[in-house]
């Protein structure tokens, strides 16, 4: 395929799963008397600012990768500033193309029905293309399928590849969008294959559906394929971390096809481990803390991001003698008043994750054959996943099979993405904390009837 030369300053903006109709979730309670409003830390608010983006960049189309409605109950909410969006977008002579996801297999539909200017591709599970034109000329092919019901267990690209859309006008870019599940052939969310990404003989794809974005890197027309997950457009729990924002694909006069993530969310999640060893005081823990929560603020500005609110959990790791007051620590949660404003940003630590050890060496206590011996031994074979740590695994879940299941947590299962508690992780950790804790306070008790012995003779 050879590139047409009058592509020049082409520019798409492309925007992964905005959910509207929801807010961020683990945000302080108190946030607003703390100088920040939690309206501003929303996809609604997000989207406003990614308008702006487009319009200030004058792209030629924006194009949504599904999800943009939380649910079918959500979409009165989403209304408005969907509507608003879409109408600036299109007083502003701007395209706006979207896909069905999931979520939003009923609400997005009827939305679209109410907005002007909104184009869905691929209703009913139809691939379906819509031609991008530019002064008057065919600039590119946006190629599109929508889910035609909440659970798709088919491949939507298989088939495309059984039953092909030839190009419209040969020699501009052709890209891809579609919600689905990339590389799981067993999900009930589109399963899609890479291979079969490639095979399509698109020039990109852009995905929604994953809320971690993994588009980068370049593509020449014709000769290569650009893919990956846009990633949702703010970070709507602190599972979601890292950066998040809408992508500008930039397609040049010679074919090559870029993109590039724009930092616009005014909400980020971060992870950093603190090591304890060395901290003598439970008290020094909180400064400790502080310091690295303010460190990663600082290095989120110098790459270019200012999110009006940032989110820490913080593993505490490392060995340490004094694991009963470290751990007490975070149980008490003295750690849950440690925010303060670094620069534009307000930073707030909004889980303390205790993932120290004593410092007595394991293997050497597991050599004898007393209680700390016998608890030392099955920590080991957790950590190992050895036969009898795996069976420790089993025992625990068929034990809290029961709990799980009650009525009482049946609404955890509607949330999106939810984490299994009975997974093999989710079990090993659960019963790594445990040990550890009953492993400190059985040596405790060792060393304060050692010490009363010896003060007894």
């Amino acid at each position: 395929m050879t590139h047409n030369s009058n592509l020049g300053g082409l520019k798409l903006l492309a925007i992964g799963d905005v959910h509207l109709g929801t807010r961020p979730s683990s945000l302080p309670d108190d946030l607003s008397d703390l100088g920040v409003s939690p309206s501003d830390l929303t996809p609604e608010a997000a989207l406003s600012t990614t308008v702006d983006l487009a319009i200030a960049e004058e792209v030629e189309a924006v194009l949504f990768a599904g999800d943009v409605v939380e649910s079918t109950n959500a979409r009165f909410e989403a209304l408005r500033p969907l509507e608003a969006a879409v109408k600036r977008l299109s007083d502003a002579g701007i395209h706006v193309l979207a896909v069905v996801g999931n979520h939003d297999v009923e609400a997005l539909p009827r939305l679209a029905s109410r907005i002007e200017g909104l184009a869905i591709l691929g209703i009913g599970g139809k691939w379906e293309s819509h031609v991008i034109e530019k002064a008057g000329r065919p600039v590119a092919e946006i190629v599109g399928w929508s889910f035609p019901e909440r659970h798709v267990r088919r491949s939507p690209v298989a088939e495309l590849l059984a039953s092909p859309m030839n190009p419209r006008h040969p020699g501009i870019p052709r890209l891809g969008l579609v919600h689905g599940d990339l590389d799981a052939s067993d999900s009930n969310y589109a399963p899609i294959s890479r291979q079969d990404l490639r095979n399509a003989g698109l020039d990109a794809w852009l995905l929604g559906h994953i809320h971690k974005p993994s588009l980068g890197g370049s593509a020449k027309i014709g000769e290569q394929m650009l893919y990956g997950y846009l990633g949702s457009l703010v970070g709507l729990d602190p599972g979601e971390l890292g950066p998040h924002g809408p992508w500008m694909i930039h397609i040049d006069g010679t074919g090559r096809i870029r993109p590039h993530q724009h930092l616009i969310s005014p909400l980020r999640w971060e992870y950093v481990d603190v090591n304890v060893e060395g901290v003598v005081n439970a008290e020094d823990l909180g400064d400790l803390l502080l310091d690295a929560a303010e460190r990663s603020a600082a290095e989120i500005h110098v790459s270019g991001h200012a999110p009006a609110a940032l989110g820490i959990r913080i593993r505490l790791v490392g060995k340490t003698r004094q694991y009963g007051s470290f751990s007490k620590y975070v149980e008490d949660k003295a750690w849950a008043d440690l925010r303060r404003n670094v620069g534009a940003t307000f930073v707030f630590v909004n889980k303390l994750i205790n993932n120290i050890e004593p410092s007595e060496n394991l293997e050497a206590i597991a050599k004898g054959n007393d209680p700390p011996a016998l608890l030392a031994q099955m920590l080991l074979s957790l950590a190992r996943q050895d036969e009898d740590g795996l069976r420790l695994i089993e025992d625990a879940r068929v034990k809290l099979t029961a709990q799980a299941d009650n009525t009482t947590w049946s609404p955890l299962t509607q949330v999106r993405d939810p984490k299994d508690p009975l997974s093999n992780e989710a079990l090993t950790t659960t019963l790594k904390q445990a040990g550890m804790s009953a492993l400190n306070n059985l040596l405790s008790q060792q060393r304060a009837d050692l010490d009363e012995s010896g003060s007894s003779t």
